[in-house]
């Protein structure tokens, strides 16, 4: 698989990354929410704790696939490609 390069500015990558996150916290928490509303409507006392699990799994699993879907390159902390720039210069190097 090959990765293309992200050329969306600072802020539409920003955005989509806390779209990112939202997305995975409600996925958290919103199903122990239902469960604990469900809970106190039916009168139980166990449907939170499993609607918490539930979301754990599914939050973790999404986070999983965000994981696998990045890159596989280094980037340095002001997100220039590392790899990239030894890549091209290496090449460089062999032409000479």
């Amino acid at each position: 698989m090959t990765t293309q390069p992200d050329d969306r500015s600072a802020m539409a990558t920003a955005l989509a990354w806390a779209s990112r996150v939202m997305t995975v916290a409600l996925e958290m928490v919103l199903p122990g929410v239902l469960g604990g509303w469900l809970d106190r409507r039916w009168g139980t006392g166990f449907l939170a704790a499993i609607g918490f699990a539930f979301g754990l799994v599914v939050g973790v699993a999404h986070l999983v696939l965000i994981s696998r879907e990045l890159p596989k390159r280094k980037r340095t902390r002001l997100g220039n490609d590392k790899n990239e720039h030894d890549s091209n210069e290496r090449d460089s190097n062999e032409q000479n």
